[in-house]
């Protein structure tokens, strides 16, 4: 968009030549966390990576969010299951404790309380979102009459956004406030809603919903296709991806009214993808 944001790529290099790399967050000190291979790691804003631990017995994992004060979750690869973990700031990795009957787990945010929202999976692959307390107590999340739920951001205030089944099946975009409690988001109907804010802006597929009950959609513009869309800014500010004219994927901005930004792939690359965004306006994928 002429006049608009400028975005230079930064190469996050892994820890052993070769290795592909993920990144799947960056918090506002500017620290980027994923994973190098199958191990997870951590970079620098210069793009310099470095291993973080990982328990005795786990063959690897990634790393998936990370606040300020230097906290990440994450999880490790235990055979066929997942452990969700948490790295402290002094670098000592933590089991996080899975509800009973469950077998395998994930996380996938934490916010600057220390709160960490993830998923849980009984046999048979079903799913139930938990949040997980500073102190490491977890908190499994309401569900609807359908009984499966999954997580996938929580603000500084614990509130939770996700997708839950119905009583027919079918998922359904629904928000859970600080005491666990669920409630199916307004129309425009989506299947999940993917991003919260403090304020209460909350993202789905092509559309924000605001906690005065105004909507913004999300749209592609000339260039491309919208497509997923997978973080909001305090700002209001959203990233995701969509599909240029020539079937390549492309990464994209929308600013707080709607409209688009292309964030292009490296110069010997074809197509981006992205997962995260700072306050800042630093987008990471």
């Amino acid at each position: 968009m002429p006049g608009g944001p400028c975005f230079t790529a930064v190469d996050l290099r892994p820890l052993a030549a070769g290795e592909g790399t993920s990144a799947y967050c960056v918090n506002d000190a500017g620290m980027i966390v994923g994973e190098s291979g199958s191990r997870p790691v951590r970079w620098d804003r210069e793009g310099n990576p470095a291993p973080l631990p990982i328990l005795d017995g786990c063959s690897g994992g990634r790393a998936v969010s990370a606040n300020t004060a230097g906290v990440i979750a994450g999880a490790l690869y235990t055979g066929e299951y997942l452990r969700p973990v948490c790295w402290r700031p002094d670098g000592r990795v933590q089991a996080l404790d899975l509800p009973l009957g469950t077998i395998s787990g994930t996380t996938c945010r934490v916010n600057e309380r220390g709160s960490i929202l993830g998923n849980a999976m009984r046999p048979g692959y079903r799913w139930r979102a938990l949040r997980w307390e500073p102190d490491g107590e977890a908190v499994e999340l309401a569900a609807l009459s359908g009984g499966e739920t999954q997580g996938h951001d929580l603000n500084g205030l614990d509130e939770v956004v996700g997708s839950a089944k119905n009583g027919t099946g079918g998922r359904t975009a629904v928000r859970w406030d600080p005491s666990g409690r669920i409630s199916k988001l307004p129309p425009p109907r989506r299947a999940t809603a993917c991003g919260i804010t403090d304020s209460g802006a909350i993202l789905g597929d092509g559309v924000v919903w605001n906690r005065d009950g105004g909507t913004v959609l999300l749209t592609g513009g000339p260039e491309f296709s919208a497509g997923q869309v997978v973080r909001i800014t305090g700002h209001g500010v959203a990233i995701g991806w969509g599909v240029t004219a020539d079937r390549q994927g492309i990464c994209a901005r929308w600013d707080r009214e709607g409209r688009p930004t292309l964030l292009r792939p490296l110069p010997s690359d074809l197509a981006s993808t992205c997962y995260d965004i700072d306050d800042a306006g630093t987008v990471v994928g």
